[in-house]
């Protein structure tokens, strides 16, 4: 077992390979509820008002998730499912 410390609230093993039926931890569910009612847009869409803000939501949570697991915002890659996940990186 790894001597290496967490970050409070975080379990290990960290389990990721769920796909569509990994259970949302309800303090994510939490902080994606508000965006989820609020924008409509995905990131990529950003000539758009709705795109910028999908953009910005996306971009906190990349500081966020890389802050938490002590990576550089760079590390935090969010991709749309397994196969996608599964390729290297040029």
């Amino acid at each position: 077992m790894s001597t290496q410390t967490t970050p409070n609230g975080v379990k290990l093993p960290v389990y990721m390979d769920n796909h569509a039926t990994t259970p949302v931890d309800p303090r994510v569910l939490e902080e994606m509820l508000p965006i989820s009612r609020s924008c409509s847009a995905t990131p990529p869409a950003v000539t758009t008002h709705f795109g910028w803000a999908a953009e910005e939501a996306t971009e906190v949570a990349r500081e966020r998730i890389a802050k938490l697991v002590g990576a550089t915002t760079k590390e935090i890659i969010f991709t749309s499912g397994a196969t996608e996940s599964d390729k290297p990186c040029n």
